[in-house]
């Protein structure tokens, strides 16, 4: 089989589908077709993020201990940038206004300082965890099934809280949890679970062509859609980053790329990360745009807002990165 195709570009496309979770592209077009797209296929996104990571990452600090301590530095002071960029943001919006000292440090190191910097000690806080059972629990099957309790515990606290809401004992439960973290969707019960994917899928041989995994991806991602309605219907979701059929979804796909990857483009790599973290000071501009120009469109209009966006995040990220080679820092 020919190698047609690589993790980074795919990895491109992802950051555009989480630029669309917090744009709602077609929300002006369709109710409905937004929330499928944006709350439940877009949810694709993040997912292969940790697994490129469980991937290329985790494989090799299993036989080298160092490389995931290195990765740790390089996120915490990539990190630590990202909460000095949006800091101004913060300010202007009174973000901290009312919090104590320990609020300020669960946003930190816990939930993030901005809706989308969550990532980061999520990522760093799933990394050793997976790591530590990894490296201690010998079969992979059983570390496979302790990720995935992990999971469907975050899944009562997110698309299916509803289902425990009249069970007094888990409610206390996860009152608890949320005392600690905004959502379930966090470095715990979210992200051990496609780090270990990542990792696992990197580390076995597949005999089935790319054709099979990619035609399961999408009876999966059929299922998941439908699951999606039925929770959005019922009124169970609390957050809706977590689904039962996300984890089939990302495995089938993830091995589908993995059998026809090829190339390591670490410009497109660095590209996406940029989009992930700009996107939102982007977002932000686009609307001051639409406002000194008159130009509403450019926000009332769902399609032409991601369009904006998408556009804007993309060039913003090519120029950061072209400037950074050039002055090498």
């Amino acid at each position: 089989m020919q190698k047609i195709l690589s993790f980074d570009f795919v990895k491109l496309f992802m950051a555009l589908l989480i630029v669309a979770i917090h744009v709602y592209p077609f929300s002006s077009v369709s109710s409905e077709l937004d929330f499928f797209f944006t709350h439940v296929f877009c949810r694709i996104g993040v997912p292969f993020f940790l697994m490129t990571t469980g991937y290329f990452v985790l494989s090799r600090a299993m036989k080298d201990s160092s490389v995931l301590k290195k990765y740790t530095i390089k996120i915490l002071k990539l990190y630590g940038i990202c909460i000095l960029l949006y800091l101004p943001v913060n300010l202007y919006a009174h973000s901290f206004q009312g919090m104590g000292v320990l609020e300020i440090l669960q946003a930190i190191f816990l939930n993030g300082t901005f809706y989308h910097l969550w990532y980061f000690p999520a990522l760093l806080l799933g990394m050793w965890i997976v790591y530590f059972l990894a490296t201690r629990v010998k079969k992979r099957g059983l570390v496979f099934g302790i990720v995935s309790i992990l999971y469907l515990i975050g899944l009562f606290g997110d698309s299916y809280y509803g289902a425990i809401l009249n069970v007094s004992l888990l409610q206390q439960f996860y009152d608890v949890i949320f005392n600690v973290f905004d959502y379930t969707r966090n470095g715990i019960f979210y992200v051990p679970i496609f780090l270990y994917l990542g990792y696992w899928i990197g580390n076995s041989s597949f005999k089935k062509s790319y054709k099979y995994y990619f035609i399961w991806f999408v009876v999966f991602v059929a299922f998941m859609m439908i699951e999606g309605g039925i929770l959005h219907s019922l009124g169970w979701q609390k957050h809706d980053s977590m689904y039962l059929f996300l984890i089939p979804v990302m495995y089938c796909f993830f091995a589908g790329v993995q059998k026809i990857s090829t190339g390591n483009y670490k410009t497109l790599r660095s590209i996406s990360t940029v989009i992930y973290i700009v996107h939102p000071l982007v977002i932000i501009g686009v609307r001051v745009l639409a406002r000194i120009t008159n130009l509403s469109f450019l926000v009332t209009q769902s399609v032409v807002n991601y369009l904006a966006v998408a556009f804007f995040s993309v060039l913003v990220s090519v120029l950061f990165e072209k400037c950074r080679q050039r002055f090498h820092f």
